[in-house]
This record gives C-alpha cells, sequence and structure tokens, in this order.
C-alpha cells in the first residue's frame, strides 16, 4: 500500500510540473506596466505615423526612448532613422537593435528577426566604417567632432572626415581619410604620435670598409649642352656687334673730319652716332652675360655636387651650394 501511495504521488507531481512548463505565455509574468506618459507618446507617434508624418514620430519615438530605455524603443528609431534618410544614426540603432533582439521562438518573431537583420544590411550598405588607432593614452578620439568608443569604430557618411586625438602631454595628432559607401572592410586610420619634423631619417645604406667612396650623380648633360649653347650665343652676338659698331664709329669719324660736312648735317651725325653707342653698349652686355654664363656652365660641369662657394663681404656671407 505504501509504495502504491508513492507512485500516485510522484505521478501526480510529474504531470503539475508538465502542467506548468506547457502554460502559454500569456500565464506567464506580466511586464511592468508602462507610465501614462509613454502610452500617450505612443498613441501619439502611431498617429503620426498613419499621417505619413515621419520627423514628428521619430521625435516622438526618442522621448519615448529617454524615459524607457527598451529594444522595442532602439528598433523603432533605426527603423524611422533608415526612413528619413539618416543613414550613420539608424546603422548605429539597429546595430543596437538586433544585439539586443531575443532569439526568435515562433514565425512572427522569426520574421521580424529577419527583416532586423536585413534593414540593417540596406543601411550599412548607404554608409562607411572607420577603424581608429591612436596612441596609448590618447583622449578623447573624435571623427569630425563625434566622440569614438573603446573599440575604435564608428560609422560616417561617404566623403572626407578629421580624425583627431589629444595627446597626454597636450599636443592634438590629426589625420584625414576619405572613405565610399559600402565599403566590405573598416577603413584603418593610424593616428601617430610622433610628429613628422622630428622623425629620424633614414641611415645611409652601409658601405663595406675598404670600398671606394661612390662618385656623386655628374649634372644632367642637357643642362651643359644648353648653358654651352647659351654662352657661345651671347659672346659670338657680342663679338659681331662690337665689331659692326668700331666699323660704324670709324667710318662716322671719317665723314665728320671731311671738309664738306657742314652745321646742317650736326643732327644726322649725333643720331648715327647715338646708334653706334647703342650697339656698342648691347656688345659688352651680351660679352658679359656669355661670359657669365659660360663660367657658370663650366662650375656645374667641373666642381662635384654639394660644393658650396662661400664669399665674404663686409661682415655678411654668401653661399652658393648645388
Amino acid at each position: 500500500m505504501l509504495r502504491s501511495a508513492l507512485v500516485v504521488c510522484w505521478s501526480h507531481a510529474a504531470a503539475v510540473a508538465m502542467f506548468l512548463l506547457v502554460l502559454p505565455p500569456a500565464f506567464a509574468a506580466p511586464p511592468p506596466p508602462r507610465s501614462p506618459r509613454v502610452v500617450a507618446l505612443i498613441r501619439e507617434a502611431e498617429a503620426a505615423l498613419e499621417r505619413l508624418d515621419t520627423a514628428r514620430a521619430r521625435d516622438l519615438w526618442a522621448q519615448i526612448y529617454d524615459i524607457e530605455r527598451s529594444t522595442v524603443g532602439i528598433c523603432q528609431l533605426g527603423q524611422l532613422d533608415r526612413r528619413l534618410g539618416r543613414w550613420v544614426d539608424a546603422v548605429v540603432e539597429l546595430t543596437r537593435c538586433v544585439q539586443e533582439m531575443r532569439p526568435p521562438a515562433t514565425p512572427e518573431e522569426q520574421k521580424l528577426y529577419e527583416t532586423r537583420h536585413a534593414d540593417l544590411a540596406a543601411a550599412r550598405r548607404q554608409v562607411a566604417e572607420l577603424r581608429v588607432f591612436a596612441p596609448a593614452g590618447a583622449a578623447p578620439v573624435l571623427v569630425d567632432g563625434r566622440l569614438v568608443d573603446e573599440s575604435g569604430r564608428i560609422y560616417v557618411a561617404p566623403g572626407q572626415h578629421e580624425v583627431a586625438a589629444a595627446m597626454p602631454d597636450g599636443r592634438t595628432v590629426r589625420s584625414t581619410v576619405h572613405v565610399t559607401a559600402g565599403e566590405s572592410e573598416p577603413r584603418a586610420v593610424l593616428l601617430s604620435a610622433e610628429p613628422a619634423s622630428i622623425r629620424p631619417a633614414a641611415p645611409p645604406p652601409a658601405r663595406p670598409a675598404g670600398a671606394p667612396a661612390q662618385p656623386a650623380a655628374p649634372p644632367g648633360r642637357w643642362l651643359i649642352y644648353a648653358g654651352s649653347a647659351a654662352s657661345g650665343a651671347f659672346l659670338v652676338s657680342g663679338i659681331v656687334l662690337h665689331i659692326v659698331a668700331s666699323l660704324e664709329d670709324s667710318a662716322l669719324r671719317d665723314e665728320m673730319c671731311k671738309p664738306h660736312s657742314d652745321i646742317e648735317n650736326a643732327g644726322a651725325f649725333r643720331r648715327e652716332q647715338h646708334a653706334v653707342d647703342v650697339k656698342q653698349h648691347l656688345s659688352t652686355a651680351a660679352l658679359v652675360a656669355g661670359t657669365a654664363l659660360g663660367a657658370a656652365t663650366l662650375a656645374v660641369a667641373v666642381l662635384p655636387n654639394g660644393a658650396q662657394i662661400r664669399a665674404r663681404t663686409a661682415g655678411a656671407e654668401v653661399m652658393f651650394s648645388w
């Protein structure tokens, strides 16, 4: 008898346990009631959506989310920002939405779960993602003035963006990056704490002991040829002008010494003498230019690269280097 009673008790306990396990969700503990303020805002947001006033509905759901931080609220914000074309905000909100959603237990929940993931994928194609690597101790790290979280990831619109970080010593390091929408991988942005002005230069390649020093590269041959040609042209022009001016000056002096020259020809003689003087000045200038250009061409051809010429005058020093 005692054994029969124990069997009956165990069977009743098992039946009660199975009954409790298969209770429908309606018998589960109800969620905490919403405040009258939240209920009123939800009704107003639904009315705004019926009027196709998406911007007003978005503002109302933002107020709801400030009061009651729920998964439904963040998902609604993501959907509304997607409709408004606010892609960066939509991606951030929909990412949190799918992270907070519980695993689907019914076909309806599965459909909603897949819809939310599809909406997130569509929004991700409209933005780019940056991955910022900042030096140790840099804080805050900003992208266009927006704070980057500990993960270093942030979503941005297509285009150019400035990434900045404040160093512990007060310096600010910056970098500029240009991104396009729909990139498959996050764009890495490396902020360097070392100023460009003090970066050590790469050491020259080591030369084996006893090896002859490599001669410096000679200047371009075209430069020597061009300088020589220009110097020769100036010198030849100067010489020709000097000869012509000398002959004309001699002829003009002979003409002036003739007995038949009179005062009426004085004006013509002066004009011809002025023309002769101009030719002499031009010949002198051409000779000086040709000589200077020839000397410079010779110096470039003979002296090695890096040679310096120092000239001192009145306590001042002028240095030429090439």
